[in-house]
């Protein structure tokens, strides 16, 4: 099984429901509910005599807001499905939600997962300590393993508030969009304490710092001495990295507690082939299995559009014909396709040229639909889930057009051979768009990519999508994203040489599962790409449509972007744990500003950035290390801007820089 198609997960059903809520009759507030989940005759195989090795995970968001989904009974197999009784209640008295909770926990709503945890996948503490050794996984600083195999969590000293008051339409949109999380990113503000104190009768939340690659750790929830965890107990591999690993702490003693801290257990993660959505759209399985069929190689898609969509004699962006094939073994076996559409003649210059302006006016779209190939979408057969082959990705209005027939399953994918006419490799705002779209409708999109030679998946992680090359998409869901800055003029043989050393440091801190992400021009972006090839680094591209850098050809995952969505291109960045700024100019200056920008903000998590590079005897950077000290100490930049930067020219400072800001053993 190569480390390209893996995956690692937890042995775990969807998402279960609420299919019954009622007022306790124990808890004044608290609300009794009955959960159900979908489980696969395979999960409730491995289950059986094994129900006290099976937790229920509730969703963190639900767990972030101070509500606790607390079992309350055995879990229930039948039909096909799995019943579970629990008690809902809130915890943080601060958060206000016990005023409207018996309006929030309604029927349908998503609560949390079953997860499998086989004792002979827990490990044991020698385990847990030779796996740290090798740094397999990060745990937080000052740790402690049982003899039990069980081992402690050290919480941050902080707490997070919220930044308002929230309404009932807020935390609906919380716990149920599925951006619901980012707007809890935006809400909820770390306070830093001396001592992190729970009250009697009370709860907060906290945060650690964490890394599993291959491992996910499920947290004691029983109360105890130092508090009670509530059920957001699974920590996930892959998921779980960063300095914002959430704990959500109840005190139900009568007395304070001081300085908590939680107990849990690692498991070794099941390793699956095959890729994994992103967004879960509801009744799309048979799209989703759709998206699995084997991508045919380069040269069988190429050839099949130059058979069947010959090149038109006069090369022009109204030239946007597209066929359909049953699937993708059709491309493969060089069937015919099952139909050819192309745009019909229009009836007048002037209509023509009305459908084709830069600027679309929306009040009269409608009347322009006929004009594309797209029209005869509806006339193909419900539930075939067809592909489709473009010659350009498409437009505002096939755009429309092709959502509709993946809506009604009469397209389930979309291959297209040019991003743009006008603008060749390069996408616009509205295509990355149009992107999103397709992933969260269930229909896959390919791109056979003449440039590369390649066939490119798109593939989303979090909230950003790249072209993946073939066989490389697991691993690009799995590594850790280091992104790394610089000019497009060379770093001289010095600077090289301690990027190498310092991306080497990375991969041994992180036990291997790394990937760089760059600019993918030239310069210090290629060195940096080269080096990474020469450490079995994934690397990655946010290529750039500008007159002053090319873009290379080395990227195992990429996304292009058009000059005009040039800032928006810094928000693909956003997959990257940490930040290397190298030796730059006047681009990578802007790029710093809106890195340590996006960390104020709270739009990406606040982590370790390192300046590398001298000049002279002195940090390349070190000017701008002074204004930083003048921003702290004018009150105009936050202390901890200083404390999570390092202004260096020596790569050995880096893993002792990263263990103090990520608060790692």
């Amino acid at each position: 099984m190569s480390a390209a198609s893996i995956r690692y997960q937890t042995p775990e059903t969807p998402d279960g429901i609420v299919r019954k809520v009622e007022a306790s009759t124990e808890r004044n507030g608290a609300l009794e509910t009955v959960i159900e989940f979908r489980v696969s005759a395979d999960f409730k195989a491995r289950c059986e005599g094994r129900a006290e090795h099976v937790a229920f995970a509730a969703r963190s968001r639900i767990a972030r807001l101070g509500i606790d989904v607390e079992p309350t009974s055995r879990i229930h197999f039948e039909n096909g499905k799995a019943l579970l009784s629990a008690r809902i209640s809130s915890n943080v008295r601060a958060y206000g939600i016990d005023r409207f909770l018996d309006c929030l926990i309604t029927r349908d709503l998503h609560l949390g997962r079953l997860v499998l945890c086989p004792p002979d996948n827990q490990l044991s503490s020698d385990e847990i300590y030779s796996e740290l050794e090798r740094n397999e996984f990060q745990l937080p600083s000052g740790y402690s393993i049982g003899a039990d195999g069980s081992f402690t969590i050290q919480t941050h000293k902080l707490y997070y508030e919220l930044s308002k008051q929230l309404s009932l339409e807020d935390a609906l949109a919380i716990l149920t969009q599925e951006g619901g999380k980012s707007i809890l990113n935006r809400l909820q503000i770390p306070r830093n304490v001396d001592n992190l104190v729970i009250p009697a009768g009370q709860g907060l939340i906290t945060s650690c710092s964490m890394f599993l690659h291959k491992h996910y750790a499920v947290i004691n929830p029983v109360a105890g001495a130092h508090g009670r965890h509530l059920h957001a107990i699974v920590l996930d591999p892959v998921l779980t990295r960063g300095t914002r690993v959430f704990l959500e702490i109840s005190n139900s003693s009568q007395r304070q507690i001081v300085n908590p801290f939680v107990t849990a257990k690692m498991y070794t993660a099941e390793e699956k082939l095959g890729s994994t959505r992103v967004f879960a759209a509801p009744k799309l399985d048979e799209i989703a299995a759709a998206r699995e069929q084997s991508v045919p190689s380069y040269e069988a898609l190429s050839s099949y559009y130059e058979a069947q969509m010959p090149p038109s004699k006069e090369r022009s962006y109204q030239h946007r014909p597209l066929i359909v094939v049953p699937d993708l073994a059709a491309i493969t076996n060089k069937q015919l396709p099952s139909l050819v559409s192309t745009r019909p003649e229009p009836q007048n210059a002037a209509k023509m040229l009305a459908s084709f302006r830069s600027t679309v006016d929306y009040s009269v779209v409608g009347s322009n639909s006929d004009l594309f190939a797209t029209r005869v979408l509806t006339q193909l057969p419900e539930g075939k889930q067809q592909w489709l082959l473009l010659e350009y990705f498409p437009n505002l209005l096939e755009h429309i057009a092709i959502c509709n027939a993946i809506l009604t399953k009469r397209v389930g994918g979309v291959i297209f051979r040019r991003a743009s006419f006008e603008h060749g490799q390069f996408f616009s705002g509205h295509d990355h768009t149009r992107l999103a779209d397709y992933e969260a409708l269930g229909a896959k999109v390919l791109w056979v990519h003449d440039d590369r030679r390649h066939v490119a998946s798109h593939a989303f992680r979090g909230l950003r999508g790249y072209f993946v090359e073939p066989g490389s998409e697991q691993r690009f869901r799995n590594s850790l994203v280091v992104a790394v800055y610089g000019s497009a003029a060379k770093l001289n043989k010095e600077h090289e040489d301690g990027l190498r050393e310092l991306l080497v440091q990375i991969k041994e801190l992180f036990g291997g599962a790394v990937a760089i992400l760059t600019g993918g021009g030239p310069g210090a972006m290629q060195q940096g790409t080269d080096i990474a090839l020469e450490q079995g680094l994934l690397v990655g591209a946010n290529y750039i449509e500008t007159i002053d850098q090319g873009t290379n050809k080395a990227a195992h995952f990429y996304q292009c972007f058009q000059d005009r969505n040039r800032h928006n291109r810094q928000r693909w960045f956003d997959i990257a744990s940490f930040t290397v700024f190298c030796v730059g100019g006047l681009g990578t200056l802007e790029e710093v500003g809106l890195t340590l920008t996006d960390m104020k903000l709270g739009m990406v998590e606040r982590g370790p950035v390192v300046f590398f590079g001298k000049y002279k005897d002195d940090a390349y950077w070190s000017y701008m290390k002074l204004l930083f000290e003048r921003m702290v100490a004018a009150e105009r930049a936050p202390q901890w801007v200083m404390d999570n930067i390092l202004f260096t020219g020596d790569a050995t400072r880096l893993t002792p820089f990263y263990k103090r800001v990520l608060g790692l053993g």
